[in-house]
């Protein structure tokens, strides 16, 4: 896989530019569909698609038979920290060997799924089907775990939110709660600051109006927290 694609991946500004740029990189490994999408461990449905290049008669057969519930792909991504290949899948019940059957009537024989487990419960998943009559190879699952994680990293890029700022405190909010944090009282605080007490007292209130806090106490473990004073 050429390093442009993968640079191309990186340089992508939304979730369509992204998905293109990377059933582009999967066309040059080899010939799959691929799916990736995100499972939530604690919420039944199956997987919830971010791009997929199955054909949409499939997508449809495969919903319209609620296979989602009893894939074993989807079964083993849950529990599995590696890539495996459909042939480790086992199936056990009767839906589940439809499924098979289905998968092979529809010209789809083998394929390849990488697994990440996320911080909430979740796994983001890529599977791929490979049209042809054989194995994935070694070779070929390396390169798809390597576009695997790329993808994964800039599709979290793109779609987590920024984290939000701290609330901008002035340098005599930060100096009388920081005073404040070290065990000195507000006439303490005045002296050392040679300001009035009145002065201090609106400082802190400032403070804890901007943190959204109650008490002072409350006030200086925020400012702490978010690093806006050190003690």
């Amino acid at each position: 896989m050429a390093m442009d694609t993968m640079e191309a991946m990186l340089n992508t500004r939304t979730v369509d530019e992204l998905a293109a740029q990377f059933h582009k990189a999967v066309n040059l490994i080899g010939d799959f569909y691929c799916v990736a999408g995100i499972i939530k461990k604690f919420q039944p449905g199956g997987l919830r698609p971010t791009t997929s290049s199955y054909p949409t008669s499939w997508t449809s057969h495969y919903m319209g038979s609620e296979y989602g519930r009893v894939d074993p792909v989807l079964r083993r991504a849950m529990t599995s920290a590696t890539g495996f290949g459909w042939h480790a899948c086992d199936p056990v019940k009767q839906q589940e060997k439809a499924l098979v059957t289905d998968m092979h009537d529809f010209g789809i024989h083998d394929g390849f799924v990488i697994p990440i487990h996320g911080p909430d419960a979740s796994v983001f998943l890529v599977n791929f089907g490979q049209l042809a009559r054989k194995m994935v190879s070694p070779r070929m699952q390396i390169a798809l775990t390597t576009l695997t994680m790329q993808y994964y990293q800039q599709y979290r890029r793109l779609t987590t939110p920024p984290e939000p700022q701290p609330p901008a405190l002035t340098q005599r909010e930060c100096e009388c709660l920081a005073w404040v944090a070290n065990g000195r009282t507000t006439v303490e605080v005045a002296d050392r600051l040679m300001l009035n007490e009145n002065t201090v007292k609106f400082h802190l209130k400032n403070a804890q109006r901007k943190l959204d806090c109650t008490n002072r106490v409350t006030t200086v473990l925020k400012a702490i927290s978010l690093g806006l004073i050190v003690i």
